[in-house]
């Protein structure tokens, strides 16, 4: 057991709502912790929106490479010998994005003076909770909550979310 943290705003959840929320309690000087059980950022950031932005701008550019390699160019652009992927590397520079953007909100928080949990929190009272983290916990009591830990999908009865024709987002 690590012990137990007193804190006026306790913070679930590093999605944009809840680290906007434990950004600015910390600015309003309230003693602020935020937990989050995976990366700060959120589904957009981490797996959704950002990651597959940065694979969708790198095929524009493959395909706007491939153009300027065919026979006479294009846009009086050519290009010599034909473009080739690497997937390694792709997937190389998309985590690099996701992951400095990942510790540029870690050091938004921390800027502000909320700390930084990482850890899985159960709630044992209304305004307690335990957080997991590597084997060991950490009992933390809050005057204020925030949940902030996002949401996850619904399976429609006649049509089950099953990861290979019907994706979620998550």
């Amino acid at each position: 057991m690590v012990g137990v943290r007193r804190c006026e705003v306790l913070v679930v959840g590093g999605g944009p709502g809840g680290y906007v929320a434990g950004i600015r309690s910390a600015q309003l000087g309230l003693d602020t912790v935020i937990v989050e059980g995976s990366k700060y950022g959120g589904t957009c950031l981490i797996r959704g929106c950002i990651p597959s932005k940065a694979i969708i701008h790198a095929a524009e550019r493959f395909e706007s490479l491939s153009q300027h390699a065919k026979d006479g160019g294009h846009m009086g652009i050519s290009v010599h010998g034909s473009p080739s992927l690497n997937m390694k590397d792709l997937v190389g520079w998309k985590d690099s994005i996701v992951d400095r953007l990942n510790k540029g909100v870690e050091s938004l928080l921390k800027t502000a003076g909320a700390e930084v949990i990482h850890g899985w929190a159960t709630f044992t009272g209304a305004k307690t909770c335990r957080v997991e983290m590597d084997g060991e916990h950490l009992d933390i009591e809050a005057d204020n909550v925030i949940l902030a830990t996002g949401s996850s999908h619904i399976d429609l009865p006649f049509m089950p979310c099953d990861e290979e024709l019907i994706l979620s987002s998550t």
